[in-house]
């Protein structure tokens, strides 16, 4: 067992975006394999493998925390525990802070620098700022980094105050996606930009339940699993339905709505792929990469929607997303995998 040992404080008991700090806190530390416990002057040490002792009011910037070994918790200028292992023990009476100091003066240990943030009830207004700011995905794509994530934190600033799941999110999102969808089979230059509006608004909503997800620790792997599913139902009946209202004056607009479909998929799948395969997201800092990720491939559908060339639209697609699937398979062939696979692991698919 690992032990999270917080000294309790007042602040604790405000409310930040939809949870407790002190719930906060403790989830953080338990998502890390710690049980958590508050104390004030009397404790009582209990036997552990390790030991965490937080004495200061402290925010957890970090969605995955890992501690292991000796470490003094730095954040800036302030200390933000220590972590000691069970010999720790032995010299601890009733005071934590003379036994702490004991021991550090015992012990070489290192610092461990990490994103936290000493609570004050000056500070909890950046501590708001600070924790929607730590939602952002380092391999968020441009237009959700320069546009929709911008969007999508100021909602979810709202939702996380209300009784709203993830997966209610993701299926209102879908929804959107439909609505979009089935405006563009009317062929009328109002419907399509209504539809183009909405599309984007989906986009935007779509990065919601994740956010949601991470900020009041609801993740789940069948949230993840079901966002993803429902993405690409909504990929395919978005170009669908952009092809089927074209094609009624060309059918050759079903070969490019085609291509770009599958270059959707594609994309999705590759991406997919690589994170059960190699045990980390999918990132890319090639000169030679592709910026067609999701986000990117519905901002297009929505300028193309603003425009009134929804041809083009699918063309840039199709051409970009094809090109960027050709790309990460040759680019990906020297990759070392993260995690070992299992024996009779397929590696095709």
């Amino acid at each position: 067992m690992k032990l999270a040992l917080i000294r309790d404080s007042e602040i604790y008991n405000k409310k930040l975006l939809g949870l407790m700090l002190r719930d906060r806190i403790r989830k953080s530390l338990e998502k890390s394999g710690f049980v958590v416990k508050f104390f004030n002057d009397n404790l009582s040490l209990d036997e552990a493998e390790a030991y965490l002792i937080i004495n200061e009011p402290v925010l957890f910037l970090e969605r995955d925390l890992q501690f292991e070994g000796e470490k003094i918790l730095v954040s800036d200028d302030f200390t933000v525990g220590y972590l000691f292992e069970r010999d720790f023990k032995d010299l601890f009476v009733r005071d934590p802070q003379s036994a702490i100091e004991k021991y550090v003066a015992m012990n070489n240990i290192k610092k461990l620098e990490v994103r936290a943030l000493k609570l004050s009830e000056d500070n909890l207004k950046l501590a708001e700022k600070l924790l929607l700011s730590s939602l952002i995905k380092s391999h968020d794509g441009i237009v959700s980094r320069l546009l929709n994530r911008r969007i999508s934190l100021r909602i979810s600033k709202i939702l996380a105050e209300r009784n709203v799941t993830p997966n209610q999110i993701s299926f209102f999102s879908f929804f959107l996606s439909i609505l979009g969808s089935a405006l563009f089979l009317l062929d009328t230059y109002l419907a399509t930009l209504i539809a183009g509006i909405i599309i984007q608004l989906h986009s935007i909503i779509d990065g919601c339940d994740g956010e949601i997800a991470r900020l009041k620790f609801m993740e789940s792997k069948y949230g993840a699993w079901l966002d993803g599913v429902l993405d690409r139902y909504a990929d395919f009946i978005t170009v669908f339905c952009i092809t089927y209202s074209l094609a009624q004056a060309n059918s050759i607009y079903w070969i490019v709505g085609f291509f770009a479909a599958f270059a959707s998929f594609m994309i999705a799948y590759t991406g997919d792929k690589f994170v059960a395969t190699y045990g980390r997201a999918y990132s890319d800092s090639s000169r030679l990469s592709i910026p067609i990720t999701r986000d990117v491939r519905l901002f297009i559908i929505f300028l193309g929607a603003i425009f009134n060339c929804l041809f083009f639209s699918l063309i840039l697609i199709a051409l970009l997303g094809n090109a960027e699937s050709l790309r990460r398979i040759l680019s990906l062939r020297n990759v070392t995998p993260s995690i070992r696979l299992p024996p009779g692991t397929v590696r095709g698919g």
